[in-house]
């Protein structure tokens, strides 16, 4: 005869939880709180800082000596499907993890806290003929320029640039302001970006009248009123507009046709 054990009866223990660890330290810093040693507590802080460093050197064992073979295809998909990172991201980590360890052996002793902070550096960590590379200067030039608590990865950025003029800025505006530049960048066939600075150089918009004198040939004409009414007819059957484009606008693609035939010709 068939029984049925009482639930009760059942014990179930369920997996460990990857992050079941993290739990577990926080019981053991709150159980340890009263009697915590700030000294220790400092050091562990501090170390904890470069756990970029260690995850770098774990990410490069991998990939140099090839573990994913065991069970991944290659480290694209180990990164992906063990890691739940992209191949990108921990490439990023290995190299930042590079400069930390140069820093170390170089004997700093204030050094970059994330991959944001070291990855600047990356371009001045190559070596030269001689062995030799930029990369202790740089970092001696961002400790010197700021204090370590107020070191971040844009006042690195800013202190190693060498072009300053040329940094892109951040501008802060508002949603709908933002979409209609969209709109109108969109419109002149240009990125954001490339629509302000056009507007800000007081350069001419696509749209904007071509100098007089710039007329289309009766073949060109002819072409555009067949492709503005095959595009009208498609837009009424399929319910959008389409924006076709202006007659100032076709003048000046004529015109500069007729510039480019001047230009074979000569």
């Amino acid at each position: 005869m068939e029984t049925t054990a009482d639930f009760n009866d059942i014990y179930w223990e369920p997996p460990e939880s990857e992050f079941q660890p993290l739990l577990d330290f926080e019981s053991e810093i709150s159980r340890e709180v009263p009697h915590n040693d700030i000294a220790l507590l400092t050091q562990r802080i501090k170390r904890s800082f470069l756990d970029y460093v260690r995850q770098g050197v774990m990410l490069d064992a991998v990939c140099r000596y090839r573990l994913y073979k065991q069970q991944y295809k290659d480290f694209a998909e180990y990164c992906n499907l063990a890691l739940g990172r992209s191949h990108f991201y921990c490439k990023k980590i290995i190299q930042a993890a590079k400069i930390c360890l140069e820093l170390i052996k170089s004997k700093f002793k204030i050094l970059p806290t994330s991959v944001a902070q070291a990855l600047p550096l990356l371009k001045f960590a190559k070596t030269d003929e001689y062995g030799d590379s930029q990369l202790q200067d740089k970092w001696q030039t961002v400790v010197d320029g700021f204090p370590p608590e107020l070191i971040t990865a844009a006042k690195i950025s800013e202190a190693l640039d060498e072009n300053p003029e040329d940094r892109a800025k951040q501008v802060r505006i508002g949603g709908q302001a933002y979409q209609l530049l969209q709109q109108k960048a969109a419109a002149a066939g240009m990125t954001v970006s490339k629509y302000l600075e056009m507007l800000i150089s007081g350069a001419e918009s696509p749209d904007e009248e071509p100098p007089e004198g710039t007329e289309l040939t009766p073949e060109q004409e002819e072409i555009c009123d067949r492709a503005e009414a095959y595009i009208k007819s498609k837009s009424k059957k399929r319910g959008f507009a389409i924006r076709v484009p202006s007659k100032s606008y076709q003048k000046a693609i004529a015109g500069k046709n007729r510039s480019d035939k001047v230009s074979d010709s000569s």
